[in-house]
This record gives C-alpha cells, sequence and structure tokens, in this order.
C-alpha cells in the first residue's frame, strides 16, 4: 500500500484554555550523501508525518497560553522522533523542551545513512554491571533492582536505551563483572571486587546486545568459581563473548561470526595483570582475562582470516582521566597497523576521546553504560554507532548517553551539550572532530574552524559567565571569538546538571543533589532547585557526592541565579574529600571552606558568580554546597529557589586575539 504523504500532524491535542496555540517542529531529511529522502515516515509518541519531496517534515505540537511548548502531557517529557525509510538504517533522536525552544523548533537537516549489501551497523557500549547500587542503594535513594524480579527491574532500568541498541545489526558492550546465583567465596586479594546474578547475561540480550567484551579487571574476581557460573549464565543466551578463559589460550581467542556472510571477528583484553597474587590475567594453564598489549596485538591479528572486520576491545588507562595514557594509545595503534579496523577501550569510567587514525577508528574510552557510580563526571556516556561496508569504515556517530540515577538515557538539552562538548574538546587534538546531525554527532577528519565574531549586545561584556550554546555556538564547535575592544576567557562547566532539567527524565530517580526536608527540585516554568523555610531557619543543599574529576589550582567560577520572596542569607562552601578519607567520613567531616556568600535584602531573581580556585593538593574529590537562611530580623521565613548553576573551570587566561578553545562558557572583560 503506497503511504499517504501528511504535511502536517498534531501530536497533542490536551491542551487547556483557549488561549493555546501551535508551533511546528521542522526539520529535514536527507541521505548520507546529501540527497532528499522523500517518503520518510517521521514518528513522535503516536503521531507520524512522511517527508515530502524535499525530505521536509512538519510536527504540529501544542503550546501553553504562554507560548511555552507541550510535548506531551507533561511537559518536561522529551520528546523522540523516530526516523525510518525504505533504503535507509532507521535513526531515532531524542530533544528536550529546551532543545526545541532554542532552536524554535527548527531541528535543520538529519542525515540518515543508506543501506547497501555489505554495510552493517554495529553499535559499542561502555561498561556494564548490576550489583552493589542497584539493589542497596545510598540512604535515601531509591532501589531500581529486587533480589526476586531481577529481570523484571532490570528491564525497566534499560527500557528507555533498548530502542537505540534495537537498531544495530550487532551490538557489543564491555560486561565488566562475573555472574552468580550463588555466593562466591574464592576472591581476588585486591581492593574492589563484585558480581551480579546470572540474570543480567538475559538482559543484556534482551536490551539488544549480541556480544559481551569479558576482557576486563573483573571477569576473574573470583577466579574459577565466579567465571564458570558466568559460562553457565551466558550459555543459557545467544549473546557471544570473548576475553576471558580457563586458560591464556582460550582467552585470547576471538569471538567469530558472520553477518550476511561477512566475517567478523571480537578479541578482548585486559590492560594489566595486577600487583597481586593470583593475578587478574590468564597465563599459560592459568586461567583470567587475556592479557593484552601491541605484541599480542600483533600476533592475534594475524591469525584473524584476511577480509575479516576485527575489532579489538581493550580494559586499560586510567581511572577519571580524560586523555588515553601513552601506554594505551601505542596499544591500540598498533592493533590498527596490524589489520584491527576498530580498537574500542574502556576502564576510565568517564568519556575520552575519538581518534581517525589511518583507516580505522580508535575510541579511548567509553564511558559507562550501566553503572553504579554517584561519581558525576562518570555519568556522561555515550552510544558509538559504527557504519562498515565488509572490513571497510564508513561512518561512525556519536550517540550521547546520561547514566540519569544510575539509568541509561538518551542525554538532552545542557546534558547533551556538555557530553559532545567533551568528546569534541578530546578528539580534536588526535585530529578528529564531531559534525552535529541531529541530537548525534557524526566523527569526522578536522576541516578549519573560522573565528566567531560575537555581537557584543549577545556578549553582555561584564554580565557573567555566559553558556556558549545561547551565542549560536555548537558543542561541537570550538570557541573563536574576536570582539574590538574586550578579553575573553573559556571554561567548561563540570557540573553540567544546575539547570535542573534533565533530574526526573524519563522517570528516573533523583540523585546528585542534596534534597531534605523543605528542599525540592520543582517543575514549573522550568525546573528549579527550591528552598522552603520556616521563621529563623537554616537548610544545606547543594551536591549530594563528590565529583573526582576537577583540575588542581583551577580558578573557577561557581555562578547562577536564585529568586527569593523576601530577605536572605545565602553561603556557598567547597568541602574537600582528602586523599585518605573515606566516602562516609568526607561526607560527614570533609573540610569546608567558605566561598563566597549573598545577602539578598529584596525579593526578586538576583545573578551571582563566586570566584575560587581549586583545591591544590591532597584532594581526591570536591562539591560545592549551599547554606540558605532567612533573615532573622525579618519575620516569616523565606522561599529561595536557585536555577542555572554552573561550576565553570577557566581553561584559558584572559585573551585579546582569535584563539580557538572547546568551551562551555566564555565570559568577557573590557581591556585593561
Amino acid at each position: 500500500m503506497k503511504p499517504i504523504l501528511i504535511s502536517s500532524l498534531l501530536i497533542l491535542l490536551s491542551i487547556a484554555g483557549a488561549q493555546a496555540a501551535e508551533r511546528t517542529i521542522a526539520g529535514r531529511v536527507t541521505g548520507d550523501q546529501g540527497e532528499a529522502v522523500a517518503g520518510a515516515f517521521v514518528t513522535a509518541g503516536d503521531g507520524r508525518v512522511a517527508t515530502d519531496a524535499d525530505g521536509r517534515f512538519q510536527l504540529r505540537v501544542a503550546t501553553d497560553a504562554d507560548g511555552r511548548l507541550e510535548l506531551r502531557a507533561a511537559p518536561h517529557m522529551p520528546v523522540s522522533l523516530r526516523i525510518a525509510a525504505d533504503g535507509y538504517y532507521t535513526t531515532i533522536h531524542t530533544f528536550a523542551r529546551e532543545d526545541l525552544e532554542a532552536t524554535a523548533g527548527d531541528l535543520g537537516t538529519i542525515e540518515v545513512v543508506a543501506r547497501k549489501p555489505g554495510r552493517r551497523l554495529l553499535l559499542f557500549a561502555g561498561d556494564a554491571m548490576l550489583a552493589r547500587r542497584y539493589f542497596e542503594p545510598r540512604d535515601g535513594e531509591t532501589r531500581l533492582v529486587r533480589r526476586g524480579k531481577v529481570l523484571e527491574d532490570g528491564q525497566a532500568v534499560l527500557a528507555t536505551i533498548k530502542p537505540y541498541i534495537d537498531l544495530a545489526d550487532l551490538a557489543s558492550v564491555n560486561m565488566e563483572t562475573q555472574l552468580s546465583k550463588s555466593k562466591l567465596t574464592d576472591r581476588l586479594p585486591k581492593s574492589v571486587t563484585f558480581y551480579s546474578p546470572p540474570e543480567l547475561a538475559a538482559l543484556l540480550e534482551w536490551a539488544g546486545f549480541d556480544y559481551v567484551a569479558l576482557g576486563n579487571n573483573h571477569t576473574w574476581d573470583y577466579q574459577a568459581q565466579g567465571l564458570s557460573a558466568t559460562y553457565a549464565a551466558l550459555g543459557k543466551t545467544g549473546l557471544g563473548y570473548s576475553g576471558a578463559g580457563f586458560d591464556e589460550a582460550t582467552a585470547r581467542a576471538p569471538f567469530k561470526t558472520e553477518l550476511d556472510g561477512e566475517p567478523y571477528a571480537f578479541l578482548s583484553y585486559v590492560g594489566w595483570a595486577g600487583t597481586f597474587s593470583p593475578s587478574q590475567a590468564a597465563e599459560g594453564s592459568k586461567g583470567g582475562a587475556a592479557l593484552g598489549n601491541g605484541d599480542v596485538f600483533v600476533e592475534d591479528l594475524a591469525a584473524i582470516p584476511t577480509g575479516s572486520t576485527a575489532v579489538v576491545q581493550l580494559h586499560s588507562g586510567l581511572e577519571y582521566a580524560a586523555a588515553p595514557a601513552g601506554s594505551v594509545r601505542t596499544d591500540l595503534r598498533t592493533a590498527i597497523d596490524n589489520g584491527a579496523d576498530l580498537a574500542i577501550a574502556h576502564h576510565p569510567h568517564v568519556l575520552q576521546g575519538i581518534e581517525l587514525y589511518r583507516d580505522g577508528l580508535i575510541a579511548y574510552s567509553m564511558g559507562n553504560f550501566l553503572f553504579d557510580q554517584y561519581i558525576y563526571s562518570t555519568q556522561l556516556g555515550m552510544l558509538l554507532y559504527v557504519w562498515m561496508d565488509g572490513d571497510v569504515l564508513y561512518r561512525a556517530e556519536v550517540v550521547p548517553m546520561y547514566v540519569n540515577g544510575y539509568i541509561p538515557t538518551p542525554a538532552t538539552g545542557n546534558m547533551r551539550y556538555s557530553i559532545l562538548h567533551r568528546i569534541a574538546r578530546l578528539s580534536r587534538p588526535l585530529g578528529t572532530c564531531l559534525q552535529m546531525n541531529g541530537a548525534h554527532a557524526r566523527v569526522a577528519a578536522c576541516g578549519e574552524s573560522p573565528a566567531r565574531r560575537l555581537d557584543l549586545a549577545a556578549a553582555r561584556p561584564g554580565s557573567g559567565p555566559i553558556h556558549v550554546g545561547t551565542l549560536g555556538i555548537a558543542p561541537t564547535d570550538p570557541v573563536a571569538l574576536a570582539i574590538d575592544g574586550y578579553q575573553y576567557r573559556v571554561g567548561t562547566d563540570i557540573l553540567r546538571r544546575g539547570d535542573f532539567e534533565s533530574y526526573g527524565l524519563f522517570d528516573t530517580p533523583g540523585r546528585g543533589w542534596l534534597l531534605d526536608k523543605g528542599v525540592s527540585i520543582e517543575a514549573g516554568e522550568s525546573r528549579q532547585l527550591q528552598v522552603r523555610l520556616k521563621n529563623k531557619g537554616a537548610v544545606r543543599t547543594g551536591m549530594s557526592a563528590f565529583d573526582r574529576v576537577f583540575t588542581p589550582s583551577a580558578p573557577t567560577t561557581f555562578s547562577g541565579r536564585v529568586y527569593t520572596d523576601g530577605p536572605a542569607l545565602i553561603r556557598f562552601q567547597l568541602q574537600r574529600r582528602r586523599i585518605d578519607d573515606s566516602f562516609s567520613e568526607a561526607l560527614a567531616k570533609g573540610p569546608l571552606r567558605a566561598v563566597g556568600g549573598l545577602r539578598i535584602d529584596k525579593a526578586g531573581w538576583h545573578g551571582f558568580a563566586i570566584d575560587f580556585d581549586q583545591p591544590r593538593i591532597s584532594t581526591r574529590s570536591v562539591r560545592v554546597l549551599i547554606d540558605v537562611a532567612d533573615d532573622p530580623d525579618v519575620p516569616g521565613g523565606v522561599e529561595a529557589r536557585f536555577d542555572d548553576l554552573a561550576w565553570i573551570e577557566w581553561r584559558t587566561p584572559w585573551l585579546s586575539g582569535r584563539e580557538a578553545n572547546f568551551a562551555t562558557h566564555v565570559q568577557f572583560r573590557s581591556l585593561p
């Protein structure tokens, strides 16, 4: 049956008030060679439209009386656009309301990749486990998985991200855990060990994964006892795997498969044996994870048949580091030099850069996928789509992902901006750039980036830090400014969630903020951190955990807006977790340093920008706390609402020229 082309469709009818109006979400769908894609179906919720002959589409959405987009009955829920066309790979792009309002609903051009014989879409995800805080959350947090309902609850955890995984012809994830229903006791003598229930294998298969990498530092935590149970769980699924074994030869053996007759080989390794005994690496007749380095890659890749697509995965590097260790970069380049088509790395638990090297691709750290770390920087993740024409790399695309309350979700708004900014900033020194494609970013060789001259009225010199996205700068572009009579400096927001718009999205449990009696995150015109105080009251809010990823001694600014309905006293404090402090000790007794404050005399919105330097030494991690008190001389208490918080590390001094730098924020001042 020939599809009927529809130019527009109202996807939300349940709006209140005669003043409600409509607004369009528009865009254009093209192929990856620039051709218009006519008849592509663009689906949002229950609504569907088809593109016209020029590839254009319009979705009519309802607005409230103030003209704000209401994408669903719950106005803060994102909208996912599913684009499907004959002869092309289906794609999904997710946008929050603030994304669409920032562009007046114009999504621009979204490219879809053509199907052709021999072309296959691979998907890669980062570290996965299902243990610890998934079952036993921190005090006051929501339990995500119940012991007797592991598969059911796990499916709820992965339901939002599953549609992205299902699009791939073959999907891979690093399963950084052993699996066992029974208690494991044969523990390696190392500081951190854990294992997950056997249902994790079935859960990953349900989510759309086809292969799990086992070459990592937790695949031998409970030695042969744990690996036997892991193999038993994997054997009940159709998942392929490699990277571990009861002897070295088995551990190093690749997983081989075919996609429509095209051969693929997946090799998986850990990058270090460990200083404990017995080690975590397989050696001779001893079991463990396959130990990988450049020499091993040369030997193992030589055994892969010519014409196969060879994928090397390496679990190595330094935790929480922004750049790959020199040894990791050397080893993964050696893999590409000796026949690997793709080299995918993990272990740092944070995102690192991507490198197009020779005819291959290297992703230096995929970050977390399904992990229970509360460290803020570990919650920035990605999925990596890679299209292969046989054993030839055709295209790669980053899908930004936010591990929101331990649940992997599509990243939207400021969180997506921060993720793509980080990957772009760390990839450019490797000669690789990102180019926006809808809500995703295409991986490409770098070209020239012209300097950007900004209108002073838009820049508002002297008004404090400005998010560069409000100036029309994409997260994948360097900031190159040239403004006569002014200096500027650029920095990166390491808080990334201070607009509160990602809080609770996709029904995720809220984590990351100190919420107690009288403190909540409320959704009105926008989400805000709200504090209600009774007469002569005081409360502390701010970050509920520490972040380990910061730059010692870096000049920083903590900025934002606060509304009060009366006089209030606000104090900002920096708390350190010292090197030898436990997490709980640091929360209770970590050293506090007052970095600034506000005395507010009148009701209304007030901007603030507090300057201070990060700790220099002897600090493992840091967090910002906010103390709010009413004026004791004014009866009645006070209500305060915080929004647009940012914790900016300045990455440059004050500049006058057109030096290109990646940034989320910029600040201007007149020439001295």
